[in-house]
């Protein structure tokens, strides 16, 4: 179909009047370009819904991670008020991709999540990310800051 209008334009250019044709081609260049970008968007669009399809499927294993706090160094730390749950990346979970990342972070006398850290590993560059998004959501008691809280956030499909 997109054939059909680049053929037609060309056929404009060469064989219509002058004035005619550039109008002609203008508008059949805009129609192809306009149906171009229709694919592009449909195409993304059913790629939106198979991927929420499938969230929805499995909302548990790709939503929520394992957060285990008995890791966590100090015995009086402040209590946790609010807790966000990292997103599992999609590329993760479509490849199989588990692991757990060591975390060390600060809370401030307002309860804030401070100074996120990740120690080394190479599961960093895939969850690293949507863990500090989710950890800088996270709330504690006010007035217990707390320095250097360790903390193991396994990520399991």
């Amino acid at each position: 179909m997109i054939m059909r209008y680049i053929i037609v334009s060309l056929y404009l250019i060469l064989f219509q009047k002058r004035k005619m044709k550039i109008k002609l081609a203008i508008l059949s260049l805009l129609c192809s370009t306009i149906l171009l970008n229709g694919c592009a968007i449909q195409s993304t669009q059913s790629d939106v819904q198979l991927l929420k399809a499938k969230l929805a499927d499995e909302p548990e294993k790709i939503t929520q991670s394992e957060i285990n706090e008995s890791n966590l160094t100090v015995k009086n730390h402040p209590k946790n008020l609010l807790r966000v749950f990292p997103n599992y990346p999609a590329k993760a979970y479509s490849q199989g991709i588990e692991g757990a990342l060591n975390i060390k972070f600060d809370i401030d006398e307002n309860g804030y999540v401070q100074n996120i850290r990740m120690l080394d590993s190479p599961l960093v560059e895939v969850f690293g990310l949507s863990t500090i998004r989710a950890m800088e959501k996270w709330r504690y008691e006010s007035g217990k800051p707390t320095k250097d809280l360790n903390l193991t956030m396994e990520f399991k499909r």
